[in-house]
């Protein structure tokens, strides 16, 4: 019973602390719905926030603070206030939580959407725009994927007397297309089963995202790993990250024997990391990029 009694009133100093702390907080924040002490405002948003933040808009206006676990958010709702946000105190704002199943990518705070230096953001951004979206580098590579095109439509010629899976033949066939943008190479035959990596791989990196991760709300928890999530994260980005650093090793050993380009997107980007300082652009910066992006959120829209 002592120990009992003991362990009562030390939970009860730690909330007691702890609501002295919001409250404090609170006077400095934008208003918004109290909350519940320890979960905050985590059943009030529920298992859809656009709704829900919506409503809670319409009470405690466009500007309003949220509490999740041991979060704490500003969340804008309206044009005017993201505006002032996103274009006039861009930078300001820039900073990022990083989701803890993200963390299961070996270099994610590399990846674009994470990366929290100005400056090798920018940087990144800039290799994207001249080798990826560039129109006429994409129009250089017309060529690798009306390449991929042709080998699908081969395929169905061949088996013409055979029932297709359609889902898989397009997820192979855009599979190759940007394998070809990238590396020049198919990764994968209609007769084989080496697409069936990728889609695990990509599934599971989509799945496990897009789960909610009681750890990313109580960041105490993060160790434990409660939902194994960061865990299943880890072992398929390893996956992709295994897959495109055996192309990078392949390429490097290709280019250091002065055998003629390929022209693709990896050796675009060797390039530019060859015109810029090693720590600023660098092979795990390809890696992340030919790794998630555009390989991975590409061809998930063909699974």
């Amino acid at each position: 019973m002592e120990f009992l009694g003991y362990l009562v009133c030390s939970v009860f100093f730690l909330i007691l602390i702890r609501g002295r702390a919001l409250f404090r907080r609170r006077r400095t924040l934008p208003p918004g719905p109290t909350g519940l002490p320890l979960f905050g405002n985590l059943f009030e948003v529920g298992p859809k926030p656009h709704e829900s933040l919506t409503k809670l808009a319409k009470t405690y206006g466009p500007l309003m603070t949220i509490r999740m676990g041991s979060r704490t958010s500003v969340v804008a709702s309206s044009p005017e206030v993201a505006r002032e946000i996103l274009q006039k105190n861009d930078e300001a704002c820039s900073g990022r939580i990083v989701p803890d199943a993200a963390t299961g990518q070996k270099h994610h705070f590399l990846a674009l959407v994470w990366i929290s230096t100005v400056e090798q953001c920018r940087l990144i951004r800039r290799a994207l725009s001249i080798y990826l979206t560039n129109q006429q580098k994409l129009d250089t590579l017309r060529g690798l994927r009306h390449k991929a095109v042709g080998e699908m439509i081969q395929h169905v010629r061949e088996t013409r007397d055979r029932s297709v899976a359609i889902g898989e033949l397009a997820f192979i066939t855009a599979l190759n297309m940007m394998s070809n943008t990238c590396f020049s190479v198919n990764v994968a035959g209609f007769e084989s089963g080496e697409a069936q990596g990728f889609l695990n791989a990509v599934k599971t990196i989509m799945v496990v995202d897009g789960k909610f991760n009681i750890a990313d709300v109580f960041p105490w928890l993060k160790p434990l790993d409660p939902q194994g999530l960061r865990t299943k994260a880890k072992v398929a980005y390893g996956w992709l990250d295994d897959v495109c650093d055996g192309f990078i090793t392949r390429r490097l050993k290709h280019r250091e024997s002065n055998l003629p380009s390929y022209g693709d997107l990896l050796d675009s980007l060797l390039d530019y990391s060859q015109e810029h300082h090693e720590s600023e652009f660098n092979c795990k910066n390809i890696k992340v990029l030919l790794g998630v992006c555009p390989l991975s959120r590409e061809i998930i829209k063909y699974s």
